[in-house]
């Protein structure tokens, strides 16, 4: 990469990674002749985001520890702006690791654990919360160590919130309930984060992924996390239970910080393979080789334990063991074996073992031809989640008002307290009601008249209900008549026949829908309204580069306007030769907004 050096002492090689607020590039330090990494920000930033990166600076670098990242200097250049420079680490990040290695055993989770662990206890003891803790800021240097990084949220963990109207900055899939709910953070919340990690390294998906972030706001929220052990059977009940504690929906039930969990990993380790300074060592020198070994002792314990049940006739609890065996060797001649050599069963349970044991050897041959597909989705990290920033829960004033109220607030990215609780309700599945029998079975008595001979009476009609979730809020007509707001709506009865559904947010386009019901019948309707872009209409100085949120749109006069979403925005010009001019804005979807952006005269 070409240029002048950054502050005339680092020059600039190639690009490492991008983010939402800054770039991180391979350089090499010309006073001290060797590569280090430098984060440099994005221009268009406000003083606020400036004083974050120095914050972020002056908090690592008195953060002296081997599995922190450490940071070699703080700058600012003319040209590029604010700079942070840091060790290079040659390797790989933990998601990146995790890829690699999948499936991850269980015994290599927690050696990698408490490497993080230890990291946090380090923080944690100096007041810091880290509260970005995930797979992309965990550094895995080849030969090792491992390196937590990116402190760059924590750094301003005792001042004022680092977004505008308390807005929560982090990554929703590896954030604690109560940051979530209230944007309340402590040690215990990056403990639940290493938990949420530890259970996607064994298990290749988040506890309570899959369906969307309203659906994972809520779920957190409103639902135990599963057991490990439930997702991969045979996982070590030391490892089992300390994930379990970590992913407690309240903090005081968890380890109360990243010191406390070190010890308990530690002890964790030492029961399920050994010291665990021991076992790091042994798997930086050759990490492929080590959770080889450990997938080889896995999976003929789980063959033991397995054969074990199907001898005392537990087919079912055979099959769970089995089928994870599977996993680490598809097609496996030994399972084959032990289903053809196994000893019969007494009669009266020989038929449930066998169904277990049929649909066991279906399985074989499904994971026979599906060996790749399984293994790749299952047992590796899910795909990086970008860094969103989550609206905390409104309270009580500021729910969703019936239609003679007043005029409701129009804020499509806050996610109310009803949606939360009510989400996993309401994305239940269209089930069809079950046909009702009207002739007797054959041989039945038909049934008689009372001994009054009263005409009997018509049943009546049982109504179809249709069970509705929208995000953001929305007013919900049928056949033009309004029903009220969700989320405060969750269920609608209908009558049988066709009816028109319409969703209506002013932000939002509107969405339609015609269905046809039966008597009796359940329909859900879950839907993601589709919010309306605003229009920016910058003014700025002729041949100024002009910046949205640090993105370049152009050099001015732009085109046309820029369409952003709704909410607030930074709008950043820097002439040639001159000073960079900003100013923040706040956009009302499907509007259009005039920015003039020039020095005051």
């Amino acid at each position: 990469m070409t240029g002048e050096p950054l502050a005339g002492r680092y020059q600039l090689e190639r690009e490492l990674g991008h983010g939402g607020m800054a770039t991180v590039f391979l350089a090499t330090d010309l006073h001290l002749s060797r590569q280090v990494a430098v984060k440099v920000m994005h221009p268009g930033g406000d003083g606020r985001r400036a004083e974050r990166f120095r914050q972020e600076a002056a908090l690592v670098a008195s953060l002296k520890h081997p599995n922190v990242l450490e940071i070699h200097d703080f700058g600012q250049d003319a040209a590029r702006g604010p700079f942070l420079v840091c060790e290079w680490v040659q390797g790989e990040d933990l998601r990146a690791l995790a890829r690699r290695l999948a499936p991850v055993p269980p015994e290599v989770a927690a050696v990698l654990g408490w490497e993080l662990a230890r990291a946090l206890g380090a923080a944690h003891a100096r007041g810091v919360v880290h509260r970005d803790v995930k797979p992309e800021n965990v550094l895995v240097a080849r030969g090792g160590p491992l390196k937590l990084a990116d402190f760059g949220i924590a750094a301003l963990a005792d001042q004022e919130r680092l977004t505008s109207t308390g807005a929560i900055t982090g990554s929703l899939a590896y954030m604690a309930p109560e940051r979530i709910d209230t944007g309340a953070f402590s040690p215990a919340s990056d403990v639940y984060a290493v938990g949420v990690l530890l259970f996607e390294l064994c298990a290749g998906t988040t506890p309570h992924g899959g369906k969307g972030a309203a659906y994972l706001a809520a779920s957190v929220m409103t639902k135990d996390a599963p057991l490990l052990a439930s997702v991969v059977p045979g996982t070590p009940e030391p490892l089992n239970a300390l994930v379990a504690r970590c992913l407690a929906r309240d903090p005081r039930d968890r380890p109360a910080s990243g010191e406390e969990l070190a010890r308990l990993l530690e002890d964790a380790v030492g029961r399920m393979s050994g010291p665990p300074a021991e076992e790091v060592r042994a798997f930086f020198q050759d990490p492929e080789a080590y959770a080889a070994r450990w997938r080889e002792a896995r999976f003929q314990r789980l063959l033991s334990e397995g054969g074990a049940l199907l001898a005392r006739g537990e087919g079912a609890r055979a099959a769970k063991l089995l089928n994870e065996a599977l996993v680490l060797r598809p097609e496996s001649p030994e399972v084959m074996s032990l289903l053809r050599e196994r000893p019969k069963a007494r009669r009266p349970t020989a038929l449930g073992v066998g169904a277990a044991v049929a649909g066991l050897v279906a399985v074989v041959g499904m994971v026979g031809w599906g060996a790749s597909v399984w293994l790749t989705p299952q047992r590796s990290l899910q795909a990086p989640e970008a860094r969103v920033l989550a609206a905390p829960v409104p309270t009580r004033a500021q729910e969703p008002r019936e239609p003679s109220e007043e005029p409701r607030p129009a804020s499509p990215e806050v996610l109310p307290r009803e949606t939360a609780s009510a989400a996993p309700e309401a994305v239940a599945p269209v089930r069809m009601a079950a046909p009702t029998r009207t002739g007797g079975a054959k041989g039945a008595r038909a049934p008689t008249a009372s001994t009054t001979d009263a005409p009997l009476s018509a049943e009546p009609v049982k109504p179809a209900t249709l069970r509705v979730a929208t995000r953001p809020w929305a007013e919900v007509f049928v056949d033009d008549q309004s029903r009220g707001y969700t989320p405060r709506v969750r269920e609608v009865n209908l009558s049988p026949g066709t009816h028109r559904l319409r969703f209506v947010n002013p932000l939002c386009d509107t969405w339609e829908e015609v269905i046809q019901v039966a008597a009796g019948e359940s329909v859900s309707r879950e839907v993601k309204l589709q919010v309306r872009k605003a229009e920016l209409a910058i003014v700025a100085p002729v041949g100024a580069r002009v910046f949205v949120d640090g993105v370049e749109e152009g050099v001015a006069p732009l085109p046309g306007p820029v369409n952003v979403e709704h909410g607030a925005h930074v709008v950043s010009a820097r002439a040639p030769g001159g000073a960079l001019l900003q100013r923040e804005v706040d956009v009302v979807a499907g509007q259009r907004i005039e920015v003039v952006v020039e020095a005051a005269p």
